[in-house]
């Protein structure tokens, strides 16, 4: 199985100062997201699953913030590389299937990016 370390040596993450700061930021962005989305999923679906999505991936990039980790920004890779980073921090305890739904989502919001999915709100 994959580590954080491994993460690092295959320089999908990378190592920074912790920034409890920044984490709160993230965190503060992730809760708007959480309250937008509800706000136009019947109007816009795909757009709310998107914000969804990014409320989530947004948490665990503050967990990482915290921890003093970032993922290496403008590589191929990065946003599954956020959701690998949360299923190997999460796992073993209460949190990890929540972590493993974050890489469930995060194909979704791919597919449904490039018209291959489509999100439908429940009538």
């Amino acid at each position: 199985m994959t580590s954080i370390a491994d993460l690092v040596e295959g320089g999908r993450i990378e190592p920074v100062t912790a920034d409890i700061e920044a984490a709160k930021d993230k965190i503060e962005e992730a809760k708007k997201h959480l309250k937008s989305a509800p706000k136009i999923a019947d109007e816009d679906p795909q757009g709310a699953y998107a914000l969804i999505y990014d409320s989530a991936r947004k948490a665990v990039d503050a967990h990482m913030l915290a921890s003093g980790y970032r993922v290496k920004a403008h590589r191929p890779g990065a946003h599954a590389a956020t959701a690998e980073y949360a299923e190997l921090q999460w796992d073993g305890t209460p949190s990890e299937n929540s972590a493993r739904r974050l890489d469930r989502i995060r194909r979704n919001r791919n597919r449904a990016e490039y018209g291959a999915w489509h999100v439908r709100v429940n009538p």
